[in-house]
């Protein structure tokens, strides 16, 4: 069986080669988004307005970055069968994957909810057409191993390794040893992958789906495993699934976005407002700052084409969010239309790797 282009990237990394993107200064920086499902509703508009339009408001912002990683929430397929007594089943022409690569996104986690909707075949055509086009993937294969192997990147002289993991049902979608699907976050697995990738890898960002939908507030049990991630070694977390933004944290003097909401997604809704692209700084592997850069998301209004708030709209989503992390005492500062994260030398002194 096949490897993913994961996987290939892996071994490739060991023989001292790996995909290069352009070098950048000793900062670098990685835009963290939220989900993105291109199908459905968004369908028509990449059909008719070109694979462009999704991205073109945000696109500046997306640029400040080295790297752009997001949540893929729905197979690339015209193939398969939507699985039986699920209520929603989410899907995207594979042509929409150049919609992906006009918004300059070089990574996506594939371990959601989604990802096996329909069935292994379109699961399979999902991660040919993402590597034909050069986007790396993490968090769904043909197999256990697969899913779980990290997606590696070099840029500005650095290698990121990429792992998902899914903590959500249906627990069917989950891949085993000889079974296509996404990969568990289960704690064994999630410690035992990032100790690997710490090994080859200089920074290592961990996104976990996980939570409850619409849900602002994250849970304990995310709490505990993002924490974990980040005494196992990660460099910063990243999580997605409640479709609406929850708490940021800093801790040990790495960065946990619990939930960065909905970025460019293909259905209606009114409980599905705002969001944001995350922009995170690093020195080497460690962390500098994060600015969260507030966004209309909701496509009763931007029309699956997310706008940068200004005024006294992005000011109310970034007090929203500084409200909500202050339970974790995160050092927020809202500067020029932003909300910065500041690393304190104290908490980057305590941060795994250095």
């Amino acid at each position: 069986m096949k490897r993913s282009l994961a996987c290939a990237l892996f071994l490739l990394l060991v023989c001292g080669q790996v995909a290069a993107a352009a070098s950048g200064p000793d900062e670098f920086t990685i835009a963290a988004v939220g989900d993105i499902m291109l199908g459905g509703r968004a369908e028509p508009y990449l059909r008719d307005l070109g694979p462009a339009y999704p991205f073109q408001q945000v696109l500046p912002v997306l640029r400040e970055a080295q790297v752009v990683v997001g949540n893929l929430e729905c197979p690339l397929s015209v193939r398969g069968e939507a699985v039986k007594d699920k209520k929603f089943t989410l899907r995207a022409a594979p042509t929409a994957v150049n919609a992906l690569t006009n918004g300059g996104i070089r990574v996506v986690s594939l371990a959601n909810n989604h990802a096996m909707d329909f069935g292994p075949l379109a699961l399979q055509d999902t991660l040919g057409v993402l590597s034909d086009a050069g986007v790396l993937y993490s968090g769904a294969g043909m197999n256990l191993e697969d899913a779980r192997t990290p997606a590696l990147l070099r840029t500005a002289g650095m290698t990121i390794a990429f792992l998902s993991y899914s903590l959500t049902f249906p627990l069917e979608f989950y891949a085993t040893p000889v079974r296509p699907g996404t990969a568990p976050g289960y704690a064994d697995y999630v410690q035992e992958d990032i100790r690997k990738a710490r090994a080859v890898a200089d920074l290592v960002v961990v996104s976990f789906h996980w939570g409850a939908e619409v849900t602002f507030a994250a849970k304990d049990y995310q709490i505990a495993m993002g924490r974990n991630a980040i005494d196992w070694g990660a460099d910063l977390v990243l999580g997605h699934h409640p479709h609406v933004l929850q708490e940021v944290e800093l801790y040990k003097g790495r960065l946990i976005a619990y939930s960065l909401g909905n970025f460019v997604f293909g259905s209606e809704s009114n409980r599905t407002n705002s969001s944001i692209i995350l922009l995170c700084t690093f020195k080497g592997n460690t962390f500098i700052r994060a600015e969260a850069v507030p966004l209309d998301v909701n496509n009763y209004r931007v029309r699956y084409q997310p706008k940068v708030l200004d005024g006294p709209e992005g000011a109310a989503v970034l007090d929203s969010l500084t409200s909500a992390s202050a339970r974790f005492k995160t050092p927020l500062l809202p500067a020029g239309g932003r909300l910065i994260v500041q690393a304190s030398p104290a908490t980057t002194a305590q941060a795994p790797g250095n």
